[in-house]
């Protein structure tokens, strides 16, 4: 999931910095290569660490926050952009989901709390 976060922080810096259009069209794929890997890690994490009766809320949560990463990042680009210029608009986001990357390495190991199937109890 990590790995995806920094792929998507480079899409944005090359899009950002090297903005012809055989860049555009490199940090493109990154984008989607980078959102491609985080999202699915990101909500089968969520699954194996969630107790069955918090399941629904969780994924709630999960896509709240998902959504507000969706409206908050043209948000944050526009205004930095309308300050300064839209490179560093783009240079901004790739900062915000560059840390959000590195924090999720920080967060302390969860371990799972569902059994396996095969550890059911009769």
């Amino acid at each position: 999931m990590t790995l995806g976060v920094e792929i998507i922080a480079a899409g944005i810096l090359l899009a950002a910095f090297w903005p012809s259009l055989p860049m555009l069209y490199g940090a493109a794929a990154l984008l989607g290569v980078g959102i491609g890997l985080a999202t699915p890690f990101a909500f089968a994490h969520l699954a194996d660490t969630t107790p069955p009766e918090r399941m629904g809320r969780t994924m709630g949560t999960a896509e709240l926050g998902r959504e507000l990463g969706d409206a908050g990042g043209p948000l944050l680009v526009g205004g930095v952009a309308v300050a300064a210029t839209l490179p560093i608009g783009l240079g901004a986001l790739a900062v915000v989901v560059a840390v959000t990357g590195a924090a999720t390495r920080a967060l302390p190991g969860v371990v799972a709390v569902r059994e396996p199937p095969d550890a059911r109890r009769d």
